[in-house]
């Protein structure tokens, strides 16, 4: 005997979505957000910034102009240059209408030069070795890296980005890994993702200190044959510096119409770029100061002698290391708290003693317009025409 048994038709995908699931409420926050973005401010993952300064909102020396070897504009961000023309550093208001950018870094070229055996230019950032020890370097479960980027030029084509180990444990070559890149339009943002492995050679870790440790950078220009005779090599190997330019196809100092904007710059442990992770501007400042700080007008020195003066400062953070004073000028003005104030020309600064990471003790001395009193209190202060700041300088 058969007996056939009906029942009503079901729509399981109902169903499904009928189901009590365990979930809570965070559960079901995380079922409702409709976009990744949305599912990762939900996590909150805390962070995952490894570099300083990434939305280029931070320029405490101002925008330079006549730098044609090496310099900042951006803190942290070093652009090494030979034989690459005459470039500006700059902050700029052309940003991706994306991640919530209020500032680029620019590289503009402002006089053009020859191209030559030894031509580069390469914007760095360094880490300390003490910060780079996350990646776990040297050993067999050495971190993956991710290095996200909005990047623009005037110019479309390849481009190089490098990673290296610059102080391995084991002493000797710096450690490299070259990648190609491409910047698919001219004149137009486009994002960049460049993940690669770890370094699992035995013996290659990050020495733990604060020296520089891991390093990227993005070659700007075609390269010499100093910079770009041997083929780049897209894993880790000891390095050689004709790796470094050799996938680049436009010498940057032909013309002065080139230029590279770069914001939202990010590096993370791991193989996933992340939304940018912004920071509030007094946080990423204070983080910049450990490398690089400006002395305010209106601190006390006294008079060491009838032509200088010494001055302390105690910085605003810990500094990597015991400063170097600079000035911006040779023009420096001292208001005497008794009499009147005493212009100095052909001055210059130095390091005193006390100085450390914590305080910054140096001596200005020049041609000062009248004697300075021994012992008597002068004020540092900054005029027009003596507009001489002290820069302190710590960086890697």
């Amino acid at each position: 005997m058969v007996v056939k048994v009906s029942k009503p038709e079901i729509n399981l995908r109902e169903k499904i979505s009928e189901l009590d699931k365990p979930s809570g409420v965070a559960g079901q926050a995380m079922l409702a957000a409709e976009t990744p973005q949305e599912q990762f401010n939900l996590i909150s993952a805390g962070r995952r910034r490894m570099n300083i300064n990434g939305a280029m909102n931070v320029f405490q020396r101002g925008n330079v102009t006549g730098i044609s070897t090496t310099g900042f504009g951006a803190d942290r961000y070093m652009i090494q240059s030979n034989t690459a023309g005459t470039m500006s550093l700059t902050e700029d208001a052309d940003v991706p209408e994306e991640g919530g950018f209020q500032s680029s870094y620019k590289i503009a070229c402002t006089a053009t030069a020859t191209f030559g055996t030894d031509s580069n230019l390469v914007m760095i950032y360094r880490l300390e070795g003490q910060d780079s020890q996350c990646t776990n370097f040297g050993k067999p479960n050495a971190s993956s890296l991710t290095l996200s980027f909005w990047i623009k030029s005037n110019r479309a084509g390849d481009f190089n980005v490098n990673f290296e180990n610059e102080l391995p444990t084991s002493g000797g070559a710096d450690r490299g890994y070259q990648t190609k890149q491409t910047l698919n339009q001219a004149d137009t943002w486009e994002y960049k993702v460049v993940t690669i492995e770890g370094d699992t050679t035995s013996g290659k870790s990050f020495t733990n200190n604060t020296l520089k440790g891991l390093c990227f950078e993005i070659s700007l220009s075609k390269g010499g044959s100093a910079w770009a005779a041997t083929a780049s090599k897209p894993y880790w190997h000891d390095l050689a510096n004709a790796e470094r330019t050799y996938h680049n196809q436009h010498f940057f100092g032909d013309s002065t119409s080139n230029y590279w904007k770069i914001t939202g710059v990010q590096l993370e442990l791991g193989k996933v770029a992340t939304p940018f992770e912004h920071r509030s501007f007094g946080e990423e400042l204070a983080l910049c100061q450990r490398y690089f700080t400006v002395m305010p007008n209106a601190i006390f020195g006294v008079a060491s002698s009838t032509t200088s003066v010494v001055y302390a400062y105690h910085l605003p953070v810990q500094m990597r290391a015991t400063p170097q004073p600079t000035l911006t000028s040779t023009n420096q003005r001292q208001g005497d708290t008794v009499a009147q104030g005493i212009s100095m020309t052909s001055a210059s600064v130095s390091n005193n003693t006390y100085s450390n990471s914590s305080i910054a003790t140096f001596v200005v001395s020049g041609s000062p317009s009248a004697s300075f009193t021994t012992y008597r209190t002068y004020l540092y202060e900054g005029t027009a025409s003596y507009p001489a700041q002290v820069h302190l300088y710590a960086e890697i």
